[in-house]
Formats: structure tokens, C-alpha cells, sequence
């Protein structure tokens, strides 16, 4: 195959073919496929943890910066997306156009700093800015990521391959939990005095501990394949206008995809940012053993959740079902609703858990929604699409889920110890629309997979 390059792209980008690499299909050898995935999914983790750390340490931050439950959602929330969404636009442009690998590199350094800068914030105003750099810097990764692995893997291996990057979410979350546990456990309560800073508080110290990691693993960025841009039409050129008029055409399958899984997220991101807070408040578990409990749950049943959707969804494609990805999670937003109202209700910790991971299990989607765009969209748009998708995915989902949780905590419940129910009535108030998109959506997904035929393989 000769070397397909969009236009504009440095060569720096230039194609790295592997020793095994097939000259007909052009795609990386599984070893340097796969560690790809590895790297990314190692980045994506720690962008996870740097996002998440903060739903441990949320009493700490009230107490600490005199704000409500609904002031710490603004921060999980809002504070973080609009940066992320924002930034996430260019990024999809030039993860279209520019060398990839180093777009990541730019957001890993850019993230990191802004993570250990949570823990430098003195007041609600600097938390605020240092949020706002976070979801800046880490709207890089997953645009180009998904560029990247799409020319790495075949279409009838991306449900799987995404699904393990999708992971990082689960590893992340659980990473923050675990890590956040022991390092509330280990540091001294009263906090330290460092040189030149001053005294900063155990929370604070979290987040300086887990936010500079990044600085020292991100050279992996440059390790990892960068595969020949496949699928590419017209010219290879493209702006937003252009994607804009490739979504046109298939519009309802943009748009019911991405409200379902836009609001898949916001129920997973609610339940995310306010479970450890739940079981500490209601259970009256310490926060360094719900951190401990929450690892476990995420780095147990919720990867095995992902593998298992990714490996599903990519089986009854194989046979067929060019919808799946849709419909299986269609299905999710029902049961993964019933799950999360018997966990709320349960009266004993041990039942709790048990029903809030059938709830994680089940909400595992970051990989099959990522596979469902790249499949149906041409090369140069990937980048562009995946960023209008992650616009919505993440104002809906890390805006939304997180805040709309403080808010009925606050402003309907008018009471802290409400917070488990708070969760539930945000799966609820989800549950019927994402059903709604996903029936919306199911049949253009299955024209647009068609029609996805004709230029897969340019």
C-alpha cells in the first residue's frame, strides 16, 4: 500500500512500518499494535486519576475552601468540561492534520502540571483555574488516541481494541481511589510544610503526589506505532465545514449516538464522582477505606466490564449486527438504572456493593462508542468527529452527571445524607432519553456501517 499522508502533516508523522508488517494491509505488527494500546491506555489512566482524586477528598475541599456539595460539582464538573470540550474542538482539527504523538505529549505535559496545581490552590478561585487547565490538557489524549488505534486494528478488532484502551477509564478511577486511599492513610492529617510553598493540607498533598507522575512517563508517547492514515477521501484535506457536511448526511446517527452515550456518561460520571461520598456519609465508612473498596470495584468489575462489551460487541458485529453497539447499550441504561435504585436501597454496606457493581459492570461503554464513530467515519474526519463527540460526551457527561448530583443533594433533597438517592435520580432522569436516542440511531447506524464500505480500505 502506498503512503497514504494528509496533507498538512509534518514528517514527523511519517508512517513506521514494522518488521511484521503486511505489506497489503498496512496495519502495525500485533506487537507494536498492541503495545500501543498498552501506552495509551497507561496515559489515559493517569488522566483519569487526575480528573477523578477529587471525588475523595470532596469533605476535606468543602471544609477547607467553605463551599457546598453543589460548589464542589461545579469543580468535578463544569469547571473541568468546559476546558475539555473547548480545547477538545482543536484538537480534533489537528489530530486530523498534525503529528499525533505529539499532540498527546503537549496534553500529558499540560494536564500534569495543572493536576499538581489542584494542590497548590489556596481558594475556591484558584482550584477553579487549575481545573479549567486540567480539562484543557487533557483534551488532547483521546481525539488523536482514537485516530491512532483506528489505522492500528482492523474494523472487526476495534470494539476489542478500544475497549481496552477504554479501561484507563476503569483503571484511572480505581487508581485514584486506591492511590487517594493510601495516601490519606499515610500522610500526616494535620498536613506539611514544604520549602517555598508553605503549608499545604492533606488534600493538597494528593494532588501534588499524583498530578507530576505524568512529566516523568510522558517520553512513552514516542514509543508507540504511528500507523499509515487509512480510509482517507477526497484530498485527504479537511476542515470543520467539510466534516459538518459529512455528518449532515447522517445526522441521526451522530446525533442519537451521541446523546446516548453523552448521557450514558452522566449517569456514570454522577455515580463516579459521589459513590465514595455516599458510602462514607451513609454507611459511616472512613474515606480511605471507600477509596480502597471503590479500587477494587473499578479495577475488578469495571474492566472486566469493558473487555466484555468490547469482545461482544465485536463478535455479533462480525455476524452481522452493525448496530450492535447501540442497542447493546440500550439495554444497559435500563438494567444499569434498576441496579443502581436496589443498591440505594439496600440496607447493609455489603449489598450496596454488590448491586453498585452490577451498575459499573454494565456501564463500562467508553471503548464501543469510540469504535462506533471510527467505523463509520472517514480518516480524515476522525479526529474532528471524535472531538464534536467528545464536546457533547463530556459536557453532558462529566458537566452534567457530577453537578446535577450536588444540585438535587442541595436543592431537592435539601439534605447532605440524600446524596445515594441524589445518584439514583440522576440514572432515572437519563434513562428513557438515552433509550430514546439509541432506538433513534439504531437503523442509520446500520446505513452508515454500508455505506462506510466503500472507502475502509482506501
Amino acid at each position: 500500500m502506498s503512503e497514504r499522508q494528509v496533507p498538512g502533516t509534518a514528517k514527523a508523522d511519517a508512517p513506521d512500518l514494522g518488521e511484521n508488517e503486511s505489506a497489503n494491509d498496512g496495519y502495525p505488527s500485533p506487537a507494536k499494535a498492541w503495545w500501543s494500546v498498552a501506552v495509551l491506555t497507561v496515559l489515559y489512566s493517569m488522566s483519569l486519576m487526575d480528573r477523578q482524586i477529587i471525588a475523595l477528598l470532596v469533605d476535606d475541599i468543602r471544609n477547607s475552601l467553605g463551599i457546598s456539595d453543589f460548589g464542589v460539582g461545579l469543580l468535578q464538573g463544569l469547571a473541568f468540561s468546559l476546558f475539555y470540550v473547548t480545547f477538545g474542538l482543536g484538537f480534533g482539527w489537528a489530530a486530523d492534520r498534525f503529528p499525533r504523538r505529539s499532540i498527546i505529549a503537549i496534553g500529558v505535559i499540560v494536564w500534569s502540571c495543572a493536576a499538581a496545581a489542584c494542590g497548590l490552590a489556596r481558594n475556591f478561585p484558584q482550584f477553579l483555574m487549575a481545573r479549567f487547565g486540567l480539562g484543557a490538557g487533557e483534551a488532547a489524549l483521546n481525539p488523536a488516541a482514537y485516530s491512532l488505534l483506528s489505522d492500528t486494528f482492523p474494523k472487526h478488532k476495534q470494539a476489542t481494541a478500544f475497549s481496552v484502551f477504554g479501561t484507563g477509564s476503569q483503571i484511572g478511577s480505581g487508581l485514584s481511589f486506591a492511590v487517594g486511599g493510601a495516601l490519606l492513610a499515610l500522610l500526616p492529617p494535620a498536613g506539611w510544610s514544604v520549602p517555598m510553598i508553605g503549608h499545604l493540607e492533606t488534600w493538597q498533598l494528593v494532588f501534588l503526589a499524583t498530578g507530576l507522575p505524568g512529566l516523568i512517563v510522558v517520553w512513552l508517547v514516542f514509543t508507540i506505532a504511528n500507523p499509515v492514515r487509512r480510509g482517507v477521501i477526497g484530498k485527504g484535506q479537511s476542515n470543520f465545514s467539510d466534516t459538518l457536511r459529512f455528518m449532515k448526511k447522517r445526522w441521526r446517527f451522530y446525533a442519537g449516538h451521541f446523546v446516548a452515550f453523552g448521557l450514558l456518561a452522566a449517569s456514570s460520571y454522577g455515580y463516579t464522582a459521589w459513590s465514595p461520598t455516599y458510602v462514607h456519609r451513609h454507611f459511616g465508612l472512613p474515606m480511605a477505606q471507600a477509596g480502597m473498596l471503590f479500587a477494587i470495584q473499578n479495577l475488578t468489575v469495571g474492566v472486566a466490564g469493558t473487555l466484555f462489551a468490547g469482545a461482544f460487541v465485536d463478535r455479533l458485529f462480525a455476524r452481522g449486527r452493525t448496530n450492535i453497539h447501540l442497542l447493546y447499550f440500550g439495554g444497559v441504561a435500563v438494567f444499569g438504572t434498576l441496579a443502581m435504585f436496589a443498591a440505594i436501597a439496600s440496607p447493609t454496606l455489603i449489598g450496596c456493593m454488590v448491586f453498585l457493581s452490577v451498575f459499573n459492570f454494565l456501564n463500562a461503554f467508553g471503548g464501543v462508542s469510540a469504535a462506533a464513530l471510527v467505523i463509520t467515519t472517514p480518516n480524515n474526519y476522525r479526529g474532528q468527529v471524535s472531538s464534536l463527540f467528545l464536546f457533547v460526551f463530556n459536557l453532558l457527561g462529566i458537566g452534567i452527571g457530577p453537578t446535577l448530583v450536588g444540585a438535587f443533594t442541595t436543592y431537592l433533597y435539601l439534605d447532605d445524607g440524600m446524596v445515594g438517592w441524589a445518584i439514583a435520580t440522576n440514572s432515572l432522569v437519563m434513562m428513557p432519553v438515552i433509550v430514546g436516542a439509541v432506538m433513534f440511531a439504531a437503523r442509520p447506524m446500520r446505513l452508515a456501517v454500508e455505506d462506510a464500505e466503500a472507502w475502509a480500505d482506501r
